[in-house]
């Protein structure tokens, strides 16, 4: 393993000598973390669940390296993010059509905290993410991409899916980043008048979705629910949101017993579950989730240091792209992501990192203007 690691360190010499510094810190804090995984290997007592980790986290870590050689101007480029989104809203299509033709039964469900059924069975809080990715992938090629027609008309397919579908993580994702895109957009032409307009629409269409659209509408009772059955002590299993936030309280307890070296990788779950019966939680055991906030997961595995890591990379991120709108809707997408769900502990969320990520990213000193 550590001679793999090598080669691969290696083979990233040539491509890290030409990146610009604040990627070479970024790529820099993702490697200490890979370290940090390969490490708790010594303290392991399941060699299988650690070798996984390690395996799904590599990535992080190659992805960045390839990304560094390929042309970001050339149309392949476009091509390749144009197939990406097409099956975005393929898939999302087909599960609405399903939708529609199990409406009543799904809607009851929605009520219930269940979700709508999606094509190949994706998680539905990682296909929500793909959705808003895509919306802004599209976004950034309508601005000077070869198939605008395409990608409007992607853009408004994903828009509306995305709220017949309804993923909560998904639909906060990216109301947020849009948030942030006009808050930069207003700050880069100077307009006052773009930027209330922008927020108007930004309250408006949640609206507009909660009065047309039942999935939408019912998604938000839902919630409503789950956030009164928080507040008022009554029962919260089977309440997707409440589980979620005694999940946090849990998670937390476990961080604050192992705060600076955290219980591993591979102990992550063991120790949720076992604060999970100190703290005598009303749960049933089903109901006992993982964290569900990427921060959270790595300071639980390897203390606040690690959890460091990753503020770093967010706030190199959006220090130094202050002048990309686009790419900081994107990045938003993912903050939001990561403090509503352990993000980079699926292969779903880690491609969607790796490609969205270091895709637009400019990483070469003179793509500085790139995005």
């Amino acid at each position: 393993m550590a001679v793999w690691v090598v080669v691969v360190l290696l083979l990233g010499k040539r491509p890290l000598a030409s990146a610009s510094r604040d990627f070479k810190w970024m790529f820099s804090a993702f490697v200490i973390w890979f370290i940090l995984i390969l490490f708790d290997g010594l303290r392991t007592s399941t060699t299988s669940v650690w070798l996984a980790e390690v395996m799904l986290k590599a990535p992080l870590i190659i992805v960045p390296l390839y990304m560094m050689c390929i042309p970001k101007r050339d149309c392949k480029f476009e091509n390749s993010w144009l197939f990406f989104v097409s099956v975005i809203a393929l898939v999302a299509v087909i599960s609405g059509v399903n939708y529609a033709l199990n409406y009543e039964e799904i809607n009851k469900l929605l009520l219930q905290s269940k979700h709508i059924p999606l094509l190949g069975n994706i998680h539905h809080i990682y296909f929500g993410v793909y959705q808003a990715l895509g919306i802004w992938v599209a976004v950034y090629f309508l601005q000077g991409g070869q198939y605008k027609g395409v990608w409007r008309v992607l853009l408004i397919v994903l828009l509306l899916m995305i709220h017949i579908l309804a993923s909560r993580t998904g639909l906060l994702a990216f109301y947020a980043s849009v948030g942030v895109f006009i808050l930069v957009k207003a700050k880069e032409t100077g307009r006052i008048k773009p930027l209330i307009i922008g927020l108007g629409l930004l309250l408006t269409v949640p609206l507009i979705g909660y009065q047309f659209s039942t999935s939408f509408r019912n998604k938000v009772l839902n919630s409503a629910e789950d956030f009164e059955a928080v507040q008022s002590g009554k029962d919260i299993n089977y309440k997707s949101l409440a589980m979620r936030v005694e999940a946090w309280k849990t998670g937390t307890g476990v961080f604050k017993e192992h705060p600076w070296l955290g219980v591993g990788t591979s102990r992550v779950d063991e120790a949720m579950q076992d604060q999970y019966r100190r703290n005598r939680t009303v749960l049933y055991p089903e109901n006992r989730i993982g964290p569900h906030n990427q921060f959270l997961e790595m300071s639980m595995a390897h203390g606040i240091f690690a959890a460091g890591l990753l503020i770093i990379v967010f706030g190199l991120a959006y220090l130094n792209r202050v002048d990309s709108p686009v790419f900081l809707g994107l990045l938003t997408v993912f903050f939001i992501s990561f403090l509503l769900e352990s993000y980079l502990e699926r292969q779903q969320g880690i491609v969607a990192f790796c490609l969205v990520f270091y895709g637009f990213y400019p990483l070469t000193g003179h793509m500085a203007k790139e995005t």
